[in-house]
Formats: C-alpha cells, sequence, structure tokens
C-alpha cells in the first residue's frame, strides 16, 4: 500500500506533512488519519513498539473474527510497510492485545473457548502465526470482554474480566527460555467490580496499576506482587465510561494518561493526565474528529510524542500524532532559558520555502494561462498557520498585483516573459500575521528574507517602508552592526529578523543576505540546491554539500539545507492543465490529462510530500557517518510543504549531542 504523506514511522511522520496540528490544553496533536484502508474492526485496536519496529493488532468484524497482527515499518522508513498476517483460523469475540519483553513480542487475545491464547514472534517484524499458545491456568477459569498486559518484576502481568458479571482478574506470567509461558495462576482483583475488562499498567517493579469502570464511574488501584496486596480504589474525578477506560505512561516519563470514551452514546474522547502519586480531577475532551465507540491505545514514540491508535465510529483504524509541546511556543518550551546564550550557528530551526505561496489568488503575465495551483504552490498552509506550526523561517518572493504586494512564483524574477506569475499571499497580510504572532509568543523568533526583486513590481525601498510602518522599530530586529554569529539568542526573542537579498536599508532595519561560499553580507546562507525531480540526484547532491564543508563556515554563515524536488519544464507546463480554461479548447485540455497520466507529471506539492519523507532519514545517516558533523550541521531545513512534522525534527535534532 502507498501512503502519501505523514509523520513516522513513516506513516507518523507522513501525518504531519499535509496536517496542521490543534492543542488539546497542553497537547499538540494531528487529524487523524486512516492507516490501513482495507482493515476494519468492532473492537479495539493495539500499537506498540518491539527495538524501534511498529505493529498493530485487531480483530475482523462480526460476533466473532480472525486475528490480524500487522507490522508497519521503522520511525524514519522512507517507504510504509503493510505485512498484514491473520493467526491460523483462530478466532475471538474479544480485541487482541501486544506485549513487549525484553526478547519477544507477544499477541494476546481470549479464544472462542473462553482460554488466554498467545503468538510468538519469529524475528523482528514476523510472528509465528502458525503456531498458538494457550496459557495454563489452574483449574482453566476461563474470561471474556477483552485482557491487557504489562511487564512488572522480568514478568508479563496480564488483566482481564471473570466469566461472570462483575469480577476482574489478574495473572503473573514466566517466560521460558522460548518465549512460551509457565503454568499460572489466575488470581480475583479483590474488594473491586467492573463491568468491562481492566487496563494495566506498571509503575516501578513492585507496582502496578489497573484502571477499571463501573456505574459508579471510573476507578483505579494498585497491586503489589511482592506482598500481594491492592491498594483501595481512586477515582478519576469527573469521568464515566461504559467501555475499558485506558491507562498508559506517556513522553517516557511518570506521567499517566487516563484515556476513555463517553458515557453510553456518547462518543467523543476524553483524557485526564497527571503524575502517578497525584490523582486526576479533570477530563479533557479532544476535539469532534476524535470519536469511537470503543477503548483506544497509546504508544510511545520518544520523551515527546506518542501515537494513540483508535477505531472510528466507521469501525476503520486510525492513528494520530501528540506530542508534549506547542508548536506555536516551541521555541520557549525547548531553547529557553538553557540555550539562550547560543546563536542561530548552534541551533537548527523548520523554513518554508516559497513561504506564501500555499494559495493562488490571481495570474500575471503573458503566460498567465498557464499559471495553476500544480506548477506555483509549494505550501498547503498560509503563513499564520505556519508560524502556529512552528515554522520560523519565511522565503517570500513578491509582486504587484490589483494594486497590492502578494507574494509571488514565477519562473524566473524579472524577465519579460515571465512579469506576473502565480500570486498568492497578501503581503499586508502576512505581516499582520507576524505582528499578531510575537504579540502572543514574546519568546519566538523569525526570520523573513526577500528575494527574487523584480523593481519594475515591488521596489525594495517600497517594500522596507511597507514592513517598517506595520511592524515597527520595536518588533524588527535590530543586528546593530553585528554579523548572524554574534547574536544571541535572549537577544532575538519576540523579534523578527529581515533580510533582503543584497539589499540593506539601516533607517528601517532591513539586512543583507547572500547565497555564496563566502560572502561580507549580514547573513550569507550556505546552501545548494539540487534543481532536480530525482530524489536520488537530491540527496547525492546534498551529500556532496556537506563534505565540502566539513572543516567548518564561516562567521556569518547559515547553513540551509534546501530539499526541494523541482519540477521538469514537461511538468511545469502540463500538470494541472486538466483542469478546464476557458481560453483552452476541451480537445486541448484532453491531450494534456492524458499526457500526464502516460508520462506520470508530478504537481510541486506531490513532489515535496515524497521527497519529505527521505528528510529525516538521510540527516540522520549522515550524522551516523558523520557527513553531517558540528563543524557543518544545517541551521535551516528549509522545506515545501512546511508543517509541524519539520518542527518537530528541528526540536528531535536540537536535542541530539550534534547541537549541544
Amino acid at each position: 500500500m502507498k501512503l502519501f504523506l505523514n509523520t513516522f514511522l513513516c506513516a507518523f511522520m507522513l501525518i504531519l506533512v499535509s496536517l496542521g496540528s490543534v492543542s488539546a490544553q497542553n497537547l499538540s496533536l494531528s487529524a487523524p488519519l486512516n492507516f490501513l484502508p482495507s482493515a476494519s474492526t468492532d473492537k479495539a485496536i493495539d500499537i506498540t513498539n518491539f527495538k524501534g519496529r511498529y505493529f498493530v493488532t485487531w480483530k475482523e468484524t462480526g460476533a466473532t473474527g480472525l486475528i490480524h497482527v500487522c507490522y508497519l515499518g521503522k520511525r524514519y522508513d522512507t517507504q510504509f510497510s503493510q505485512h498484514d498476517a491473520t493467526v491460523a483460523t483462530e478466532m475471538s469475540a474479544s480485541a487482541p492485545v501486544l506485549r513487549v519483553t525484553d526478547k519477544h513480542i507477544y499477541t494476546f487475545w481470549i479464544g472462542v473457548d473462553g482460554f488466554l491464547k498467545y503468538i510468538i514472534n519469529n524475528s523482528d517484524t514476523t510472528f509465528n502465526t502458525s503456531t498458538v499458545n494457550t496459557v495454563t491456568f489452574a483449574g482453566m477459569p476461563k474470561l471474556k470482554l477483552g485482557v491487557t498486559a504489562t511487564t512488572i518484576g522480568g514478568k508479563v502481568m496480564i488483566a482481564s474480566h471473570a466469566d461472570n458479571k462483575n469480577d476482574m482478574v489478574f495473572a503473573l506470567l514466566d517466560e521460558d527460555e522460548n518465549g512460551v509461558f509457565k503454568p499460572a495462576v489466575l488470581e480475583t482483583v479483590a474488594d473491586k467490580r467492573s463491568s468491562d475488562y481492566p487496563f494495566i499498567v506498571t509503575l516501578s517493579d513492585n507496582r502496578a496499576r489497573i484502571c477499571y469502570t463501573n456505574d459508579d464511574g471510573m476507578f483505579y488501584a494498585d497491586y503489589n506482587p511482592g506482598d500481594k496486596t491492592w491498594t483501595k480504589r481512586v477515582a478519576v474525578e469527573k469521568s464515566k465510561t461504559k467501555v475499558a477506560p485506558a491507562v498508559y505512561h506517556a513522553f517516557n516519563t511518570t506521567r499517566l494518561f487516563y484515556m476513555w470514551k463517553g458515557y453510553k452514546k456518547d462518543n467523543f474522547i476524553y483524557y485526564a493526565s497527571e503524575h502517578e502519586q497525584n490523582q486526576p480531577v479533570n477530563g479533557y475532551k479532544l476535539p469532534d474528529y476524535f470519536k469511537t465507540p470503543y477503548p483506544v491505545s497509546i504508544c510511545n514514540v520518544d520523551a515527546k510524542k506518542f501515537i494513540m491508535a483508535f477505531v472510528g465510529e466507521d469501525q476503520k483504524l486510525y492513528l494520530s500524532y501528540f506530542t508534549n509541546y506547542n508548536p506555536a511556543s516551541w521555541m520557549e518550551d525547548t531553547l529557553f532559558p538553557e540555550k539562550g546564550n547560543l546563536t542561530l550557528k548552534d541551533i537548527v530551526i523548520p523554513g518554508a520555502h516559497d513561504a506564501g505561496m500555499s494559495a493562488l489568488n490571481g495570474t500575471g503575465g503573458i503566460h498567465g494561462s498557464s499559471i495553476n495551483p500544480c506548477n506555483t504552490l509549494t505550501q498547503k498552509l498560509n503563513i499564520g498557520k505556519q508560524l502556529n506550526a512552528g515554522i520560523r523561517m519565511f522565503d517570500l518572493r513578491v509582486g504587484a498585483f490589483k494594486n497590492a504586494i502578494y507574494t509571488k512564483h514565477s519562473s524566473s524574477d524579472c524577465m519579460a516573459d515571465a512579469m506576473g506569475g502565480g500570486y498568492g499571499e497578501q503581503f499586508k497580510d502576512i505581516l499582520d500575521s507576524v505582528k499578531t504572532f510575537l504579540n502572543r509568543h514574546k519568546k519566538e523568533f523569525i526570520i523573513i528574507t526577500l528575494s527574487h526583486f523584480c523593481p519594475q513590481e515591488a521596489p525594495a525601498d517600497h517594500l522596507a517602508d511597507t514592513i517598517f510602518s506595520v511592524l515597527g522599530k520595536d518588533m524588527i530586529y535590530n543586528n546593530q552592526s553585528r554579523n548572524i554569529g554574534d547574536i544571541k539568542l535572549n537577544d532575538l526573542a519576540g523579534k523578527v529578523i529581515i533580510s533582503f537579498e543584497q539589499y540593506a536599508n539601516r533607517e528601517k532595519l532591513i539586512d543583507s543576505n547572500s547565497m555564496a561560499d563566502k560572502a561580507k553580507t549580514f547573513l550569507n546562507f550556505r546552501r545548494a540546491y539540487a534543481a532536480t525531480n530525482q530524489i536520488n540526484k537530491l540527496l547525492a547532491t546534498e551529500e556532496l554539500f556537506f563534505t565540502s564543508m566539513k572543516d567548518g563556515t564561516n562567521k556569518n554563515d547559515l547553513v540551509r539545507l534546501d530539499w526541494q524536488l523541482t519540477q521538469s519544464s514537461d511538468e511545469a507546463a502540463l500538470i494541472c492543465n486538466d483542469f478546464e480554461d476557458e481560453k483552452v479548447s476541451p480537445v486541448v485540455n484532453g491531450i494534456m490529462l492524458l499526457t500526464n497520466v502516460v508520462k506520470k507529471n508530478q504537481s510541486i506539492i506531490d513532489l515535496a510530500q515524497f521527497g519529505n519523507k527521505y528528510l529525516p532519514s538521510k540527516i540522520n545517516s549522515w550524522v551516523t557517518s558523520g557527513i553531517i558533523n558540528k563543524n557543518n550541521k544545517p541551521n535551516i531545513l528549509y522545506v515545501d510543504v512546511a508543517g509541524t512534522w519539520i518542527t518537530d525534527y528541528c526540536i528531535e535534532l536540537n536535542g541530539t549531542p550534534l547541537y549541544n
């Protein structure tokens, strides 16, 4: 299956390339993605990772259904995997669950006979689906509704519901050398009753917690395997549900997330978050597109990210990506105050190429009729949304259209046959968005560069006056004759650096930038532009670029990774002309459409969405091999289709030894 965009585990990185994010209290989350379109279920799904490889499991719809387990791939795979397998002819009426130990990953489920069954992996990416094992309990009691599992003290602890109305049961399982579980004792959770199966999570080697529901609300209790005692139940305040409430660690901390669907016909998803030792007292509703009749599943990615998997009301499988920072304030959250004395040369920030081209609001010039969204648009989010998604460097090219200044995308800067082009966002709207954003976020800072000038359309002096009149001297950074390598991040907080290509206006606080191996401008971008629609050529160009700088850069250099795949002349001329133009006959349109299909021409957005998934994996490999080092590390990751996905990756890089 080919999956376009966002991320991670390629799927998750790709989700965020194409989607913005919203916030629910202190979480940032992506809109849900149906990641396995052919799969459906009428019970919960479970997702986990084993040695950095991601798996999901579910049962088919129906009173009973086959058990599926699917390998999805690694976090930074450049291709989404879908290795789906069914478990022999085994059927279940309840949801299966995954559990990882030091050596193995297991899939557990309750068989139609009520016994606990499981399969074991036979590699890092596959299960032995032909050998079904049964856990032997004394007296072979039956289970129902569902099962969850955790690891504690070197053992697997399972929790389930007894084959009666209210009792919850649990057991501690020992593995033998082959990963097969030894006979065990199934015990009842004393003095506690639940209408559904409980969720279980490990707190320490001698403490596990179950979360469960009954008609009075949601509760949790802790178990000590050493003295075999349960604590009194504690309520999860202001919460009520009819189905099993999930409890998970998130962000690799002692913080717990309790997540549940609403009561009875309320299928919205709610969550409460608190440290292990504290009672959660407030529940928050996720946005309206998170709806499920079933329990949800969480899978940790790292200290700042987790994935939530759930089954929609349409019985399809969905993923969403959660972070514990707000992209709109990521600099404040991750750079200040600890890194305030560093400079831009010491960190990496996300940048947007042709940043104002998220919409086509007009065309001009003698080739205006051939300009369309597919050969003009480079972004999916406007500047305001890019700011909230964490983008902090904006490349703008502008021109005059309908007596106003707009962003512009054309084949060349100012040639007679390229006058005009495609016009995107209005420049005044962009400046207003920047001003509003910085007034709200006093620790964030922004770099705006203007280039590809055409004086006949938009003279630099006029642009400088416009910028200064909107942003003012208090918001525009005044470098006081320093270069970029001397400026501390603390000095930039709440400011915007305005830089024009080979132009400066000291009175209006406009500095100059260049793109050269060496220059005397305030800011020089060291970059290599591949000018290709072939990913292998892009990779080769960037690898050679970093290799050429392995011994270091100049003080006023910022290293910019230009990660764009460029349309060929055929693609630029033909793509999207299947959209009928009143000046072009239907016959010509039909020929163009057919040519697009045969030659597989791609839009700029298509090319970006394909190429962007390679960026994290290639940078990671170049860092590992030493091609990228502390001397030549990128300071700006400059992309089309910029969004929270690139912000997230920059935050990750800033936390690595390369940037510390």
